[in-house]
Parts: C-alpha cells; structure tokens; sequence
C-alpha cells in the first residue's frame, strides 16, 4: 500500500457523515471513496449499527477492499468477509445486569440487546423504536429462562429523551465500569464492553495494516465518534455534527447532505 503522503487509512463513520439525510451514498461519495482506494488509502467503515441493518445499497457503494465494523466497533469484518474477525461483547450475566440497572434508574428506561443475528428487546422498549430493524424478537420485562448465550456486543438503553453528553453521563453513572456509555444519535444511548469503541476498532484496524493511528485519518458526527476522531492524525466532523464533536476535530467539513467525505478525500489528495 503506498497512500498518500502521511495518511495511509480512511476510517468514516456511517449514518451522519458517509451517509447523506436520506440514508445514502451519493454519487459523490461513492466515486470519492473509488478515488481515495486508487490512490492507496486503505478503508474502513466504523458504525454503530449491527451488520444486518447496512443495506446492501449502502454497502455496494462502498469498495470491497474496505474493512466494516459495526456495533461501535466490538465487531469487525475484514474486507469481503463473511464472518467476523474480532467479536467482543457482554456475557449473559452482565447483559442482565445491565438491564436491571437500566429499568432500576428510571421510570420508562428500557433496553435492547443488539447480538450479532438479531435485536432482542425487553419491554418496555417501546416497539415504534425497533420498527425500522431487522430481526427484532421481544421479550417480556419477566421473561422467564436465560439471556442469549451468544456475546452481546451492544447495549441499547432507550431513555424517552434526547440523549446528550449529559444523559450518556448519568446512564454511565448507573451501569458503573462494566460497560461504556456513548451515544450515536439523539434517540439512545449504547453501551459496549470496556476495551470496544470506535477507537478500539481503529487501533485494531491500524495493527492489521501495520500502521500507527497517527497515520489514520478519521471522520464521524456523533458522540461516539469523538475517541477515533481524538486517536487519529487527523479528525475531521461534518457540519451536521454537534458542537461537542466539530470542536473536537482537526476539520469542519460540509454536511452530510453537501458530500462531506468527497470534501475530504479532495483535501487529502489535492
């Protein structure tokens, strides 16, 4: 791989930034990234939605030669991959731990467990939430027998409010260190097992490529993005993002909608 003077790697973010208000990869972005791979910069997608809900006309406008990882960064998939090759999340007991102290924190908080083949959401995780996932089962708050005993790599904790920097604060109050709190967009907060994150999934990335973050340039909107953006060599935020998170960057691009990551593979080649 040659890249492009210091920047060997692109590691965007999804919905907010890759993706314009409509949940697509324009016609800019898309030969932006062709561009970005010919010139010798390595890809990679860093979301916080799980595989399945990554349409294939989202997916198919990006190279193959990129890496995916999804659920805040606990799994990744390297290019063209099927399966997996790191997988981290919460075991069965701290799952239900965590949901105790959820529903204990608050009247109307609620979870969802975001496994790697399904969401499964514990009443009173309010359906209209859930209505735009794929394979969804629901469970009754009481429902009798286990948790799933496959790894939860992802948390959903629905609050009924906006979450903000203040509400990811007091939910990471309530669950204490055993989990991470961030949050992605307004409508949850997420958590994910110490040692994932966006950032986590960049340092893996970079070690698969030989690289160090420095050589990485990283960009996102959300609040979960603000590790990877502070761990890279350079962090940009599109316009769209919160003021936390463009003060936070390096670079203030144009919005999702005004093609932001084409914006920034110009700088970065021009």
């Amino acid at each position: 791989m040659t890249g492009h003077g210091r920047h060997r790697l692109l590691a965007c973010d999804l919905d907010g930034t890759l993706l314009d208000s409509d949940g697509r990869v324009t016609d800019a972005v898309s030969a932006a990234l062709l561009r970005a791979r010919d010139a010798g910069l390595a890809l990679a997608v860093i979301t916080a939605r799980p595989r399945r809900d990554v349409a294939r006309e989202v997916s198919s406008r990006v190279p193959g030669s990129a890496y995916w990882a999804y659920s805040n960064g606990a799994v990744i998939h390297g290019p063209g991959a099927a399966a997996p090759r790191r997988l981290v999340g919460f075991g069965p007991e701290e799952a239900r731990r965590l949901v105790a102290a959820v529903g204990a924190a608050a009247a109307g908080w609620s979870c969802a467990l975001d496994l790697v083949d399904r969401t499964v959401t514990i009443d009173p995780f309010p359906q209209e939430a859930s209505r735009h996932w794929n394979h969804v089962e629901r469970r009754g708050a009481r429902a009798a027998g286990p948790f799933p005993e496959q790894p939860v790599p992802k948390v959903l904790v629905h609050t009924g409010t906006v979450c903000d920097a203040a509400v990811v604060e007091r939910v990471q109050r309530v669950v204490g260190p055993g989990a991470v709190a961030t949050a992605s967009g307004g409508a949850f907060v997420e958590l994910v097992p110490p040692g994932t994150g966006k950032s986590e999934a960049l340092k893996w990335i970079c070690a698969e490529l030989a690289l160090e973050p420095p050589a990485a340039v990283a960009v996102g909107d959300g609040l979960n993005d603000l590790t990877m953006l502070r761990l890279a060599g350079l962090g940009a935020a599109p316009a769209n993002a919160p003021a936390q998170v463009r003060l936070a960057a390096d670079l203030v691009l144009p919005s999702n909608d005004e093609d932001a990551v084409a914006a920034l593979v110009a700088l970065l080649l021009d």
